[in-house]
């Protein structure tokens, strides 16, 4: 009864369902893609933001020094329209604009009581009203405010709380605005001389930005003899970075799509590692940025120094040793770090101005702000205005 022969099979057993499992598999994934495609073409996705547009921003002062560096400030008299290619969070004008107003020194805000000379220096109009506090802000493009509406600057966000608070005090605030773009430390420090004593203000405020231990913005040209824009390095791994891919290959979505996602993270580093060079403790440009604040601290007028954060990977500072040396320099009592304020709030892209461009946005500049005015209020106190 059971001497039926046994069934005769042939090459390997399972090899059939293997390859129809293969199949199935390989057929799956061709179709998970192509609808992964579908989806980022009916989504327009990835995109690649632009920068904004590049107006005519800022004004040479004065003769080359010996090294042949230039000084600038902003154009004077101007209303500086950056146009950005969006407008994610709704924030800037109909043309996706935002304006920088200038006053007749070149600088942000209603005119100053300051006026140039004949001869080119500055000196005061008028004497500096009694029972008034005077705070002078000196810095780069974050401290300008770039990207962001004069009412939004962290600047006028402190002034706005300070006046709030001496409101029933009856005390009278003045604070002016010395931020250039591309300036840097040793630029600050120029301005102050130019500038800022002639105000007599209280307090000094200088916002320092790691990119201040970069060199000058524009210096004489070897060969023609004239000042040109100084590019830097970090500028042309950017532009490579930031633009969308070229070549047969990124006519695909998918390819695309991860071509952002690693030029992205080869960008941040590369941005992290050129800075991590500029502010090497035996560097020309971190001694500079030393010596200035050094000169500053001795004007006389108590020197705070408000350290913004490069704004990448702020839950997890790289540059928080180089926050450590700041400090140590200075008066610790009058620093305000933001790297911890700014890291709480999440995703660095949240805070920045637009997706090409990482400076600060309105968010950001009220979180300084508001730990500005606290600063200032401790130092500024009942007992000690208009000194």
């Amino acid at each position: 009864m059971n001497d039926l022969p046994e069934p005769i099979t042939t090459g390997r057993p399972g090899r059939g369902r293997w390859r129809t499992r293969l199949g199935l598999g390989l057929g799956g994934l061709a179709i998970g893609l192509l609808m992964a495609e579908v989806i980022l073409w009916s989504s327009d996705l990835p995109q690649f933001p632009q920068p904004h547009s590049f107006p005519p921003q800022f004004m040479l002062v004065g003769r080359p020094d010996q090294q042949g560096w230039v000084h600038h400030v902003n154009k004077p008299s101007e209303t500086i329209r950056f146009v950005y290619d969006g407008n994610p969070r709704g924030y800037f004008g109909p043309d996706n604009e935002v304006d920088h107003v200038t006053n007749s020194l070149g600088f942000r805000g209603d005119e100053f009581p300051l006026r140039e000379k004949a001869d080119g220096s500055i000196e005061a109009v008028s004497e500096k009203p009694a029972e008034t506090v005077r705070v002078v802000f000196l810095g780069d493009s974050v401290t300008f405010g770039e990207g962001v509406k004069q009412k939004d600057t962290f600047v006028e966000q402190a002034a706005a709380r300070l006046r709030e608070t001496w409101k029933p005090e009856g005390r009278r605030l003045e604070v002016y605005n010395l931020g250039v773009g591309g300036h840097n430390t040793g630029d600050a420090a120029w301005t102050w001389q130019r500038y800022g004593h002639q105000l007599e203000p209280d307090v000094i405020v200088l916002g320092f930005v790691l990119n201040d231990a970069e060199p000058g913005l524009f210096r004489v040209d070897p060969v023609s003899g004239g000042p040109t824009r100084v590019p830097r390095k970090i500028e042309a791994v950017r532009s490579r970075l930031t633009g969308p891919p070229i070549g047969t290959l990124y006519h695909s979505r998918l390819a695309r799509l991860f071509w952002q996602y690693r030029s992205s993270e080869e960008l941040t580093n590369a941005t992290l590692a050129h800075y991590r060079r500029s502010l090497d403790p035996a560097g020309r440009g971190w001694q500079s940025c030393l010596e200035s604040i050094t000169a500053l601290r001795a004007t006389g007028p108590p020197l705070v120094v408000v350290i913004f954060p490069l704004m990448y990977r702020l839950q997890d500072h790289p540059f928080q040793d180089v926050h450590r040396r700041l400090v140590a320099v200075c008066d610790p009592a009058h620093v305000v770090d933001l790297a911890g304020a700014f890291g709480k709030h999440g995703d660095e892209r949240q805070l920045w101005v637009h997706p090409a461009d990482p400076h600060p946005n309105e968010s950001a500049h009220a979180i300084a702000g508001r730990r500005i005015a606290t600063s200032l209020a401790g130092i500024l106190s009942p007992a000690s205005p208009g000194k």
